[in-house]
């Protein structure tokens, strides 16, 4: 009962080089990090099962990539086809300190004006799970918050999006980050 449905679903996004934006540049975001890591497929052979490795070091290599830091993220959309998943992807993000992901959201830091708001839209459990189209989703979703197209769902001042997308239980993770 806490799953986001599989569903049909599809995104599409054009990339290309800033020369060829023939005066769109006001819309252009910019993909500043693109990371992924991989972890054991099987929660038993992993070092800690409450830790999401793959995820921690997707994201650090994305913060490194685009030189930020957690702190300069301005919205989440992560992979939360599972509650849990949601709350131990904010810890092994950097988000939040190893066991107070669920403070962070109980405290409200997770909603549309709170520190870091994630998955603006509603997320996998709003939308229902479109598996392979996941990750593309959310990278429209960033972009349109960045943007400033979100409507009552903005984020204001966004600068900053995450997105994080995983496969096999979180033994999969890529991770974006975007910028105006």
């Amino acid at each position: 009962m806490d799953s986001a449905p599989i569903g049909d679903g599809a995104a599409a996004v054009v990339l290309m080089a800033p020369d060829q934006l023939n005066g769109n540049r006001a819309r252009a975001i910019k993909i500043a990090a693109s990371a992924s890591a991989t972890d054991s497929i099987s929660l038993h052979d992993r070092r800690d099962p409450l830790w999401l490795s793959a995820v921690e070091l997707s994201a650090k290599k994305a913060y490194a990539q685009a030189g930020l830091t957690s702190q300069d993220v301005n919205l989440f959309e992560l992979h939360d086809a599972f509650s849990i998943m949601s709350v131990m992807s904010l810890e092994a993000s950097g988000f939040a300190e190893r066991g107070r992901g669920i403070h962070f959201a109980r405290d409200g830091e997770i909603a549309p004006q709170g520190k870091l708001p994630i998955s603006t839209m509603g997320g996998l459990k709003a939308r229902g799970h479109p598996v392979g189209a996941t990750g593309v989703y959310q990278a429209v979703e960033a972009v349109t918050q960045l943007r400033g197209q979100a409507g009552k769902n903005q984020v204001a001042n966004a600068r900053v999006a995450m997105t994080q997308s995983l496969g096999g239980v979180a033994a999969n993770a890529v991770t974006h980050i975007f910028t105006n």
